[in-house]
């Protein structure tokens, strides 16, 4: 076999590896939410782009309140510590504020997003959500 063929044979899977190189790169990680001695709540604000991961750490009994502020089509999703199915899914229940006493102590993970067709549309709204821990 010679090497035009070797590289045409092997040219699916160097663009899958690479597909795959960019998208793990692009992931980034939470981005960390604190509060202040004596503050319960913190408002932070952004552009959807592909999405936006926060955590927060809470604890068991806690009560945790996310309210986002953005146009229609912007969702939340929480997630309880070590847990990557979404307890609260606001795509699904419409809402634009949830609140919930917490199971867990951890960090809990919520995600701000819009759906993947708006992003191929070029949709970028802005946002802002609160996180209220009592």
């Amino acid at each position: 076999m010679d090497a035009e063929m070797v590289m045409a044979r092997m040219r699916p899977w160097l663009a899958a590896m690479a597909i795959v190189i960019l998208m793990a790169a692009s992931t980034s990680a939470a981005e960390r939410v604190s509060f202040d001695k004596g503050i319960s709540s913190v408002t932070v604000s952004g552009k959807v782009e592909d999405g936006h991961d926060y955590s927060l750490r809470a604890n068991a009994g806690q009560t945790l309140t996310v309210a986002l502020k953005a146009t229609p089509g912007v969702y939340f999703n929480v997630m309880a510590p070590g847990n990557d199915t979404a307890t609260v899914n606001t795509s699904i229940t419409g809402e634009s504020t949830w609140s919930g006493k917490l199971p867990t102590t951890g960090d809990y993970l919520v995600r701000v997003y819009q759906m993947r067709s708006a992003t191929r549309q070029g949709k970028n709204p802005g946002y802002a959500v609160t996180f209220t821990v009592k």
